[in-house]
């Protein structure tokens, strides 16, 4: 069955990079500093950046626990001719808590990418496991660039799972002083998971790609008394977690840059 699954996705793979056009379902790949960015195609079918979570869903391609989205590809003139691009896995699966919203909790099932012709596990526990180059943008100067890769949940195999599922990646290259991306999130559902995928990736979003509260020292998303205390009982030991001004020392300027931040609030 698995064998089956990606003969399949190859040819539908190949086939789709023979076009230049962008799609909806894919991450869109540019360079800005020095730093491989990743955004999104929007309505009007141009490309926005920056955006840091795909989701896709298991079987849409008609083989249970498999998905090839999303993709990765680029506009004409984005990237440098001849450019790999490969990927890391940051982090271990996760599995969506309906009852609290979150995705905290460690996936029981296994999630393997398959790409450029190796399979690579995701690993059990929060360890980064190194990926591969699985593709390389065009030798000329509009160096176009767009593959996919196959996601298989345990392994490809039946039954069915229903459910949402977290994956974090980070893409790089061998190109000379170019940066890799930030964390990038894919959201995977799959039968009644499907009815909860938007509030998981409203939660990826929010919570994980969101910046966050300087202020909210305590982390309980609430400004109060008890995080102006936290700050000061740091401040008073000596901790340059408060250095808000990144000097190197922590004095009257980290205490004005923490009131600042306290009365601009929390988004």
């Amino acid at each position: 069955m698995k064998r089956f699954i990606l003969t399949a996705t190859l040819a539908l793979t190949a086939a789709a990079a023979m076009g230049d056009e962008l799609h909806a379902t894919d991450f869109v790949l540019a360079i800005e500093n020095n730093q491989i960015i990743t955004g999104a195609v929007a309505a009007d079918g141009t490309a926005v950046f920056p955006v840091r979570v795909k989701s896709a869903i298991m079987g849409a391609e008609g083989f249970p626990n498999f998905t090839n989205d999303p993709g990765f590809t680029s506009r004409l003139g984005d990237l440098i001719p001849g450019m790999s691009i490969g990927f890391d896995i940051l982090a271990a699966p996760r599995v969506w808590d309906i009852d609290n919203q979150n995705f905290d909790t460690l996936a029981d099932e296994t999630l393997t990418v398959h790409a450029a012709g190796q399979d690579i596990l995701a690993p059990s526990v929060d360890v980064p496991v190194m990926g591969i180059v699985f593709g390389e943008a065009a030798l000329d100067e509009g160096a176009f660039f767009h593959h996919h890769m196959q996601f298989l949940l345990n392994g490809g195999q039946l039954p069915e799972v229903d459910s949402v599922w977290l994956l974090q990646l980070q893409l790089w290259t061998e190109t000379p002083n170019i940066l890799p991306t930030d964390t990038l999130y894919i959201v995977f559902a799959q039968g009644d998971g499907e009815d909860e995928l938007q509030n998981a990736i409203d939660y990826v979003e929010n919570v994980l790609i969101a910046p966050p509260c300087v202020a909210d020292l305590n982390g309980d998303g609430v400004l109060d008394f008890f995080d102006v205390n936290a700050f000061l009982t740091a401040f008073s030991a000596g901790d340059l977690s408060v250095d808000l001004n990144s000097d190197g020392v922590l004095d009257i300027f980290d205490v004005i840059a923490y009131l600042s931040a306290f009365a601009e609030g929390c988004p």
